[in-house]
Formats: C-alpha cells, structure tokens, sequence
C-alpha cells in the first residue's frame, strides 16, 4: 500500500511540473503589457535626467509623436518585474518634417539665417559641408556626421505620420507594484541599442 502511494505522489508531482505549476504557493499574477507600458511611461515623463530625451522624441515624432514600449520578456523576481522592451515612436508628422526639424537644431542661428531657404536640402546640404570642413581637423568627428546624417535618412525619409520607427532596443526596467498601481524603475543593460537616433 505504502508503495501505492508513494507511486500515486511521485505522479501528481510529475503532472504538475509538466503543466508549469507549482502545487504549493500562490500563482504569480503578472501585470499586463499596458500596464508595465504606463509604468514605463510614467518613469520616462518624469525621470529629470530624461529631458534631453523627451525634446528629442518631441522633435522626431512630432507634436502628437509618442512613444510605445513593445513588451518582449517578463521576468517574476521575489515582488517584482524584470522587463525587458524595446521604444517604438510612432510618428506624428512625416519624417521629411522630423529630418528638417532635427537639422535645424543642429545647425547653430546665425549659420541657419543666411541659408537662402529653411528646408531640409539647406539644412542637409549645410551639415554635409560641415562634415568636410571637420576632415581637417577631426576626421572621426566628420565620419559620426555623415554616419548620422546616412542613417537618419534611412530611418525617417520616407515615412509618414502614424509610422512606428524603432529608436532603441534592449532596454529594461524593474517593475514593481505601488498603492496606486505600478512603478518602473530603468536598468542599465550592456545589450541596450539605439537605433534611428542621432550619435
């Protein structure tokens, strides 16, 4: 009889490893990814060293521009979440007014003023000229340039308002439940990658 039982154990035990759960101990809940979204949104309108970051966004994307946080991995750690996502802007203007934007701001008031027309050829065509001039003095300066200017235009040329352009991948953040719902928290990951920014 002993046996009987100790056999009927063993194979409760092993059905209930099969189906992924634990027979003992409350099932984990887990936010879900528009909630772990707003938490992160919530950080990123707040978090005073992301200033910079949010005129950026505000100048690629467009008055109406937002970010999105796709959700790729969740990770359950003693109260917490580990999540792990990628930035998504979705585009509130077309991305010849995003480029035009940008290289407006790169280019200092004065120079911008006696360019015979405010459009993004001027701009770009004034930056590539400010590349050549730096070969002089500081080759990898003018190669980040024109590297900038190469991929800025690969990434948001061609695209039109409500395009999602992805602006960084890998990114992270610990998620962790508060009186009035949830808090993010950024984690400095070595994967982290922007894409469709400038260097």
């Amino acid at each position: 009889m002993k046996s009987i039982i100790t056999r009927s154990g063993a194979y409760i035990a092993t059905v209930w490893a099969l189906l992924g759960c634990s027979p003992s101990g409350p099932a984990i809940s887990y936010p879900s990814d528009a909630q772990l979204s707003a938490a992160l949104e919530a950080q990123f309108a707040s978090d005073r060293h992301s200033a910079a970051a949010r005129d950026l966004i505000r100048t690629l994307g467009g008055e109406s521009g937002r970010l999105r946080y796709h959700i790729r991995h969740v990770i359950h750690r003693q109260g917490s979440y580990d999540t792990r996502y990628d930035a998504v802007l979705v585009m509130g203007q077309s991305g010849t007014q995003s480029l035009q934007a940008l290289y407006a701001s790169m280019i200092p008031e004065a120079e911008r003023a006696k360019l015979p027309q405010a459009s993004l050829e001027a701009y770009e065509g004034w930056l590539r000229q400010q590349a050549q001039a730096l070969q002089k003095t500081s080759e990898a300066q003018a190669q980040s340039l024109l590297n900038t200017l190469e991929l800025l235009g690969k990434c948001y040329r061609d695209q039109k308002a409500g395009a999602e352009v992805t602006v960084m991948e890998g990114l992270g953040a610990l998620v962790s439940p508060e009186r009035n719902g949830w808090f993010a928290e950024k984690l400095a990951l070595p994967d982290t990658v922007a894409r469709c920014l400038p260097a």
